[in-house]
C-alpha cells in the first residue's frame, strides 16, 4: 500500500490478518494523494470538495487556507488512509476526478460545518456543488462498497473500549440485538433509498443560503431516532444495573431482588464500575501532589469530575462547588458554617416548607433567631401567599435581618416537585436568600443555579443518583453568600502555610473546605453518573416519570385498603409514594414494617418503613397532633435510668418501640420497564387485599418494631465479611448456594396458593395476645391490628377496636388560591400580556419560518401575518430541522410607550456609558443607517454591551443623530456545559430582533486530532457562522464584547507566544468589504462590566468549557500578572490603553496589512 503524499503522513495501513471478530468501525478512503497547498491557492471548486472553503472575494489561499488544512484535514487523515496513485499529478486531474467524502460515523453535519467559514450567499458554490453531489452518495452497508473504476476505496479499522457489562453479548456497551434491529433498519433504508435522484436531494437541503453543508457527507440522527436511541439507552441501563438478577433466600423460597428505594439510594451499573477499576484505580494516587503521574491523574479525575458538576447544574465564576462527605447532610452542615463569620455571628431567621428533611431543618435550628414554617396547598405545592405573608411579617418585626429561605425540590415523602421559580422569586423580592435541597430531585429533574432566578445554594446527595453509590455529597454556594474565612474542618490539605508559631489557610473555598484525602474514586463515580443522566436526557427523564407516576397514582387510588398519602395529582410529581394498608373491619392500619416485609418475602419487592427521615411532614401527612406527637414520644423513649455501658446497648429503644407511627413508600426509576412497574403495582394491591392472610405468620419484636416470619428469625443467605480469608490463591469465601428464582408470573401464582392456605390454617395456629405487651397508659396509642385480633375475628368472636390515633389528612387535589399580593399579581399578569402579545416568536427550521399566533381570536394583526406552512413544506422541515436549528425572535413594532417603558432595559453607569460612546464616535464605528447585531454569548461582557448599544440608540433617537437598528445574535456550540437557550426568553422580553443559531462546534473539536485550544477553536467556528448569519440576515455590522482587559491580554500574548506586535482590533472591515465588526467596549475595564451585571441582576449564563479539553492556561496565566503589575502601578492600564491605541486603530481583515497599518500607526504616533 502507498503511503500518502502530504505531510500529515498516517500510518501504514492496517495488518492483513486482523482479526474479524475485534469491536471496530469502518472508515472509507479513495486511494488518493492529497493535493499541494500550490493547487490548492485560490481554487474555490477544489475547497469546496474538499470541505473547506470560504467562497470570499479576494481569496488567496495564504496563511487562512494553511489554517483551515491543519484544522480539517488531520482530521480526516487521522481516520482515512489517503493511497497515493500518479493520476493525481495536476489540478486539472483533481478537478476532474474530485476527493470522495465518505461519512463518518458518529460525524454530525454540524460538525463538518464547523469548517465552512463562508461569508454570505453560496449560490456559486452551490452550483459548483451540484456537479459533485454524485461522488456524496451513501454508502449501502457496512460490508458493502460503492464501486468505481477510477478509485481503489480501503478500509481502515480503529478499535475502540467498551465497558459494558458483559463483552460477549454487548458492542459498545449496548446488547446485540438492538444493533441487528439497527442494521436490520439500514438495510431496509438503503434498499428503498438507494435509487434517489439529483433533484429529491435537492428538495431535501430545501432553502439554505449560506454556511452550507452537503447533507449526505455525514449521517445525522433524526428527531424519532433520537428519542429511540434514548429508549434503548433506558434500556440498556435496566440491564446494567448491578443487582438486578440478584435473590433473596426467604420463607416462601428464592426470589428475586426488585428494588424500589431509589429515594433513599441508588444501586451501581456494571459499565460504571468497569471504567473505574479499568482507567481510574489503577492510576489512583494522593491528590496533595501532583507531580507524580498517579497524584496528577487522579486530581485531574477530581477536577474533571467537578466540571461535570459545574456543566450540570449551570454554573459560573459566582459559583463554589464543593464535594461534602456523607450526602446533603454534611452539605447542609457546611452550608450552615460558610455563612457564618469568624468574628461574630450574624442574626438569621429562616424561612421553611413544612416538607423538610431532617438534613434541612435541624442545622437551621442551631443557628437561627427564629424559624417560620410555610403552608402547603392541597396540590403539594408551597402555598405563595402565604410565603409572603411570612416574609412581610418577618421584615416588619426584624426590620433587615438576613433572611435565609431554605425549601426542598422535591418531597421525599410525597414526590411533588416544588415551583422553585416562583418561590425563589418571592424570597428575592424581600431580599432573602434562596437556599434549595435537591436530594430528592437532582437524579431527576435539572438545576439551574443561574436560571432566570439566581439560587444562592443548592446541595445534594451522590448516592442517589443512579450509579453513585458511595459518592459524596455535594454543595454548590454563591461566593457572596459565603462569610467564613476558616475551614470546618482543620487538617491538610486546607492550609496555605504553617509555621512553629501560625498558620495561613487557603483563600479558595473549594480546596479550603475539601480538607484530607478526598474521595477521588467516588467524585468519579458521581461524574459518571451525572454524564449518564445527562445523555439520557432531563426532558426523557421526565417523560418516563410523568408515565410512571400517572399509572402508579391511577392503579393505588382504585384500591379500596390502601391510603396514599399526600396529594393525589400526578402534575409536578416524581413516581414516589408512600401509602398505608388498611384493615376494613378495625379501621387500625397494619405495620408499616409488616407491609414492607411482606412484599419482600412474597415478591423480593424493596421498599422502604418509617417516617423516610421528615417528622414533622409524616406527622401531618398521618394527621397526629402536637399533643399526640409529645404522647408517642414518651412511650418509646429509652428510660434515662439504664446503664448503656454496663448494658452495652447498641440502639436506642424501648419496649414499646413498636408504637413508632410510620407508613410503607416505594419509589420507581425511570428505567423500569412498564412491564416491571405493572408487576410492582399488582404485588402491592395483593398485600393490600390478602395482608390479614399471612399476618398470623409474623412476630413482632416489640423493641425495634421489626417484623419477621415465625420460621426465618435470622437473616438467611446473608453475607459475611468473616467469611473471607486471604490465601496464597487469593481471596476466598463461603460459597452461597444459588437456588431457581421464579419468574413474577410463579410468584403470583404461588402467592395466591399460599393465601388461601393460611387463610384456612389460621384458626389452627396458636397466636401470642400481643396486647399484653403495651403498658396501659400507651394503650390508646396503638394504631396497628394486632395477629390475635384478626385470628380472632375470622373465630367470629367479637372484638373490640378502639378508636385509631392516626387519622390521615385527606388532599382534595383542587387548590383553591394561591395568589400573590395585588401588585405582584398585576406585574405578572403584565409579563403574561406581554408574552401573549408577541406575535412572531418562533423555532425556525433552517429558513422554513413558522409564524405561531398566541392568541388565535386576535385581530391586530393582518391576516397576510398569519402564515403557516402547508404540508410540502413541514415534510421539508422534518427533513432538515436535525442539520441545523435556528430561532428567531422578531420584535414587535406595535407596542405602546407604556409597554416600551416597561421592558427590563437598564441604563449602564455614566462613566461606563462616556467610555465607550467616545470610541464609538472617534472610530465612527456605527453609523446612519447601520444594522448592529451584538454579538450575544450570555456573558457579563456581551449582555451589558447590548444594554449600553440600546441606551446609545435611545440616547441617537432623541437627538435625532444617528439613526440604527440594534439586534443580537447567539452561536450555540453545542457544549452540554453551556446552555444559553436561555437568552431566547430573555430577548423576547426585550423586544429585539434575535437570532439563535446552533451548530456542533464541540462535536467537531473532539473529532479534531492533536486540538491543544479549544478556545480559539471553538472562537474561529463562532466568528465564521456569526459572519454567515449576519450577511444572510441582512445586517452589516457584528458588535463584539471585548473589553480593555482583553485586549491587554492578547496584546501580552501575542507577544510572548508568537513574537508579534498585535491585538484585538477595536474595528475592521471583512474581506469582501460587506461586514464590519466593532469592539465598543475597548476603552471599558473588565470589572466595570461585572459590576454592572452584578448590580442589575443580568441573566449571565455560565459558561463552562467542556471537561474532555484542556483548559486554557496562557490568557489566565497573562491576566495574573497584569494583576499582579497593576497592584505596583495602579494606572498600569491607563498606559496600556496610550501603548495598544495605535495596534486599536488598524481596520484590515488581512494580517499583513493589518502589520502594516500598525507600524505606520506607531511611527505617526511618536
Amino acid at each position: 500500500m502507498n503511503e500518502p503524499t502530504t505531510s500529515s503522513e498516517p500510518p501504514n495501513g492496517p495488518p492483513t490478518n486482523t482479526v474479524t471478530e475485534m469491536k471496530e468501525k469502518m472508515f472509507y478512503a479513495m486511494g488518493k494523494p492529497l493535493p499541494d497547498y500550490s493547487e490548492i491557492q485560490g481554487n474555490h471548486d477544489l475547497l469546496t470538495a474538499y470541505g473547506l472553503g470560504p467562497v470570499e472575494g479576494g481569496f488567496n489561499g495564504t496563511r487562512r487556507v494553511k489554517e483551515k488544512l491543519s484544522a480539517f484535514l488531520p482530521h480526516i487523515i487521522g481516520e482515512f488512509h489517503l493511497d497515493a496513485t500518479k493520476e493525481a499529478s495536476s489540478l486539472n486531474a483533481l478537478l476532474e476526478k474530485p476527493p470522495i467524502h465518505k461519512e463518518i460515523t458518529n460525524l454530525s453535519n454540524s460538525a463538518m460545518q464547523g469548517f465552512k467559514l463562508s461569508a454570505g450567499p453560496v449560490d456559486e458554490r452551490q452550483e459548483r456543488c451540484e456537479k459533485y453531489r454524485h461522488l456524496f452518495e451513501r454508502r449501502k452497508e457496512d460490508g458493502m462498497l460503492v464501486h468505481s473504476e477510477k478509485y481503489n476505496l480501503i478500509r481502515v479499522r480503529q478499535q475502540y473500549d467498551s465497558y459494558g457489562f458483559d463483552d460477549d453479548e454487548t458492542e459498545k456497551g449496548f446488547p446485540k440485538k438492538h444493533k441487528k434491529k439497527k442494521k436490520d433498519k439500514k438495510r431496509k433504508k438503503d434498499k428503498e433509498g438507494s435509487s434517489d435522484t439529483s433533484s429529491d436531494k435537492k428538495k431535501k437541503m430545501g432553502s439554505r443560503k449560506f454556511a452550507e453543508n452537503v447533507p449526505d457527507i455525514c449521517e445525522k440522527i433524526s428527531s424519532e431516532e433520537e428519542n429511540s436511541n434514548k429508549a434503548d439507552l433506558v434500556s440498556w441501563m435496566r440491564n446494567d444495573e448491578i443487582g438486578m438478577s440478584a435473590a433473596l433466600d426467604g420463607p416462601f423460597g428464592a426470589r428475586k431482588v426488585i428494588y424500589c428505594d431509589y429515594t433513599a439510594s441508588a444501586r451501581s451499573f456494571h459499565s460504571i464500575e468497569n471504567y473505574i477499576q479499568k482507567e481510574v484505580l489503577p492510576f489512583y494516587g494522593n491528590t496533595h501532589s501532583s507531580v507524580t503521574v498517579t497524584a496528577e491523574q487522579t486530581t485531574l479525575f477530581m477536577h474533571e469530575a467537578k466540571q461535570e458538576i459545574r456543566a450540570f447544574s449551570g454554573c459560573g465564576d459566582q459559583d463554589s462547588v464543593i464535594f461534602t462527605g456523607s450526602g446533603s447532610t454534611c452539605a447542609v452542615e457546611l452550608l450552615v458554617h460558610l455563612m457564618q463569620s469568624d468574628e461574630e455571628k450574624e442574626e438569621i431567621v429562616v424561612v421553611h416548607s413544612i416538607q423538610e428533611h431532617h438534613s434541612n431543618l435541624l442545622p437551621w435550628r442551631k443557628i437561627a433567631t427564629e424559624l417560620r414554617c410555610v403552608d402547603e396547598l392541597e396540590n403539594g405545592q408551597v402555598d405563595l401567599n402565604h410565603l409572603q405573608n411570612v416574609l412581610e411579617e418577618i421584615r416588619k418585626e426584624h426590620g433587615n435581618i438576613k433572611v435565609v429561605g431554605t425549601f426542598c425540590a422535591c418531597s421525599n415523602l410525597t414526590g411533588v416537585l416544588t415551583d422553585i421559580q416562583n418561590v425563589t422569586k418571592i424570597l428575592k423580592s424581600f431580599d432573602a436568600l434562596s437556599i434549595w435541597d435537591f436530594a430528592s430531585a437532582a437524579p431527576y429533574v435539572p438545576i439551574s443555579v443561574n436560571g432566570e432566578t439566581p439560587l444562592d445554594a443548592v446541595f445534594f446527595s451522590g448516592h442517589k443518583f443512579p450509579g453513585g453509590v458511595s459518592s459524596p455529597g455535594v454543595l454548590i454556594v454563591k461566593k457572596n453568600v459565603i462569610r467564613a474565612t476558616k475551614p470546618k474542618r482543620i487538617g491538610g490539605g486546607t492550609v496555605f502555610f504553617v509555621n512553629n508559631s501560625n498558620e495561613w489557610y487557603l483563600k479558595e473555598v473549594e480546596h479550603r473546605e475539601e480538607g484530607g484525602t478526598a474521595d477521588a474514586v467516588g467524585a468519579v463515580r458521581l461524574a459518571m453518573a451525572v454524564k449518564m443522566k445527562r445523555a439520557v436526557g432531563e426532558e426523557t427523564i421526565g417523560k418516563f416519570d410523568s408515565a410512571i407516576t400517572e399509572f402508579a397514582l391511577q392503579s393505588f387510588k382504585s384500591m379500596d385498603n390502601l391510603v396514599l398519602l399526600g396529594p393525589v395529582t400526578s402534575d409536578n410529581r416524581l413516581p414516589v409514594f408512600s401509602f398505608l394498608i388498611r384493615d376494613p373491619n378495625s379501621q387500625l392500619f397494619y405495620h408499616h414494617n409488616y407491609v414492607s416485609v411482606l412484599l419482600n418475602d412474597l415478591f423480593g419487592i424493596q421498599t422502604r418503613a418509617g417516617c423516610m427521615c421528615a417528622g414533622p411532614y409524616a406527622q401531618k401527612l398521618l394527621g397526629i397532633s402536637e399533643e399526640t406527637s409529645r404522647r408517642f414520644v414518651n412511650a418509646i423513649q429509652e428510660s434515662p435510668d439504664l446503664d448503656r455501658t454496663h448494658l452495652r446497648r447498641q440502639a436506642e429503644y424501648s419496649q414499646q418501640e413498636f408504637l413508632r407511627p410510620g407508613f410503607t413508600r416505594i419509589s420507581f426509576p425511570y428505567f423500569f420497564s412498564i412491564g416491571q412497574i405493572e408487576d410492582i403495582v399488582a404485588a402491592v394491591q395483593f398485600v393490600a387485599k390478602h395482608a390479614s392472610d399471612f399476618i398470623h405468620l409474623y412476630q413482632v419484636n416489640c423493641e425495634t418494631g421489626e417484623w419477621h416470619h415465625q420460621n426465618q428469625r435470622v437473616f438467611h443467605g446473608r453475607r459475611w465479611l468473616g467469611h473471607v480469608e486471604f490465601t496464597a490463591n487469593g481471596l476466598r469465601t463461603k460459597p452461597i448456594p444459588t437456588q431457581i428464582v421464579p419468574d413474577m408470573r410463579e410468584c403470583f401464582k404461588k402467592a395466591q396458593e399460599l393465601a388461601q392456605k393460611y387463610s384456612e390454617t389460621m384458626k389452627l395456629s396458636k397466636i401470642p395476645d400481643g396486647r399484653t405487651a403495651i403498658n396501659n397508659e400507651f394503650h390508646e396509642l396503638r394504631w396497628f391490628i394486632l395477629p390475635i385480633e384478626v385470628a380472632e375475628m375470622r373465630s367470629k368472636m367479637n372484638v373490640v377496636f378502639q378508636e385509631c390515633v392516626i387519622i390521615p389528612k385527606l388532599y382534595s387535589g383542587v387548590v383553591t388560591s394561591n395568589e400573590l399580593t395585588e401588585p405582584q399579581l398585576s406585574k405578572l399578569k403584565q409579563s403574561e400580556e406581554q408574552s401573549e402579545d408577541q406575535p412572531n416568536c418562533e423555532v425556525i427550521c433552517d429558513d422554513v419560518i413558522c409564524l405561531l399566533k398566541c392568541d388565535q381570536n386576535s385581530t391586530k394583526q393582518d391576516n397576510t401575518e398569519n402564515v403557516g406552512i402547508d404540508e410540502r413544506e413541514a415534510e421539508e422541515v422534518k427533513q432538515m430541522e436535525d442539520w441545523n436549528k435556528r430561532v428567531i425572535v422578531k420584535r414587535n413594532e406595535n407596542l405602546s410607550e407604556e409597554s416600551v417603558r416597561e421592558l427590563e432595559w437598564h441604563v449602564p453607569p455614566l462613566e461606563m456609558y462616556k467610555k465607550t460612546t467616545d470610541i464609538i464616535h472617534q472610530l465612527k464605528m456605527i453609523r446612519d443607517g447601520d444594522k448592529v447585531l451584538v454579538c450575544l454569548s450570555g456573558g457579563k461582557d456581551s449582555l451589558s454591551l447590548l444594554h449600553i448599544l440600546r441606551h446609545y440608540q435611545q440616547r441617537c433617537n432623541k437627538a435625532r443623530s444617528t439613526s440604527f437598528e440594534l439586534g443580537a445574535i447567539t452561536v450555540d456550540p453545542g457544549s452540554a456545559e453551556y446552555n444559553p437557550r436561555p437568552l431566547i426568553e430573555y430577548c423576547r422580553k426585550l423586544n429585539i430582533d434575535y437570532f439563535y443559531e446552533e451548530q456542533d462546534i464541540i462535536g467537531a473539536a473532539k473529532k479534531t486530532p492533536g486540538l491543544r485550544s479549544i478556545c480559539a477553536f471553538c472562537s474561529r467556528m463562532k466568528r465564521g457562522r456569526l459572519a454567515a448569519a449576519a450577511q444572510y440576515h441582512g445586517w452589516n455590522v457584528l458588535a463584539m464584547g471585548q473589553h480593555l482587559d482583553d485586549l491587554a491580554e492578547s496584546f501580552f500574548i501575542a507577544a510572548f507566544q508568537n513574537g508579534n506586535l498585535s491585538t484585538m482590533k477595536a474595528q475592521y472591515t471583512t474581506k469582501d468589504g460587506v461586514l464590519r465588526v466593532i469592539r465598543p467596549l475597548v476603552m471599558v475595564r473588565e470589572k466595570a462590566l461585572r459590576n454592572f451585571a452584578e448590580d442589575k441582576k443580568l441573566p449571565v449564563v455560565a459558561e463552562n468549557c467542556p471537561a474532555c479539553f484542556n483548559q486554557a492556561t496562557e490568557r489566565h496565566r497573562i491576566k495574573q500578572l497584569l494583576a499582579q503589575q497593576e497592584l505596583i502601578f495602579p494606572d498600569l492600564f491607563n498606559s496600556l490603553k496610550s501603548a495598544l491605541k495605535p495596534l486599536l486603530l488598524v481596520d484590515s481583515a488581512h494580517t499583513s496589512e493589518m502589520r502594516d497599518q500598525a507600524v505606520k500607526n506607531i511611527v505617526g504616533a511618536s
